[in-house]
């Protein structure tokens, strides 16, 4: 669950991981390898037109924070009880 009092506001935005951003050149929100961050690198080296190509050669490097999933009925029920 990601909650960010910032993003609850008209106009805010959050890209998850692959989807579409609507800014010039149809870029992608992509995850990256800790050996891949290198200066220079720009929204522009990932676009709709690359995409499907970097997963198909990197895999999904998101799979790994998806884990097992957690129970979201219990994660709520233990907030309440924490919170009021």
């Amino acid at each position: 669950m990601y909650l960010d009092f910032l993003q609850n506001r008209p106009g805010a935005t959050i890209a998850c991981p692959y989807s579409l951003r609507p800014k010039p050149g149809a870029t992608v929100s992509m995850p990256l390898a800790w050996e891949e961050v290198r200066a220079g690198m720009t929204m522009g080296d990932f676009t709709i037109f690359n995409a499907v190509d970097r997963v198909k050669e990197t895999g999904d490097l998101f799979k790994g924070a998806l884990g097992k999933g957690i129970d979201l009925t219990a994660a709520i029920n233990k907030a309440k009880k924490v919170f009021g």
